[in-house]
């Protein structure tokens, strides 16, 4: 009998598309705008009503992967989209 392998990004990738999904509604609540930066282009997450709660920023770094990094922490993650960093401060 074949054994399953367990991709460990392709659950994350599922969970994360699973999860951008839900919120889709969600989303017209967010606001993003830039800023430039000394290294290019800063983006930032924004959220309430009048977009007055900042949720995180993200950037593209040299090497091509998006940086995020929500508020409240020094954790930063990289992703290969833009959409997968906005999607990880939201769920942050």
């Amino acid at each position: 009998m074949p054994q399953l392998t367990i991709d460990a990004q392709a659950i994350a990738q599922f969970q994360l598309n699973l999860h951008l999904t839900e919120q889709s509604d969600e989303a017209a609540e967010y606001e993003i705008d830039s800023t430039d930066d000394v290294f290019g282009k800063l983006y930032r997450v924004w959220s309430g009503e009048k977009g007055i709660n900042l949720l995180g920023t993200f950037y593209q770094n040299l090497d091509g992967f998006w940086v995020s990094q929500s508020c409240n922490t020094s954790v930063r993650d990289n992703w290969a989209t833009d959409s997968e960093a906005i999607a990880a401060i939201l769920a942050a």
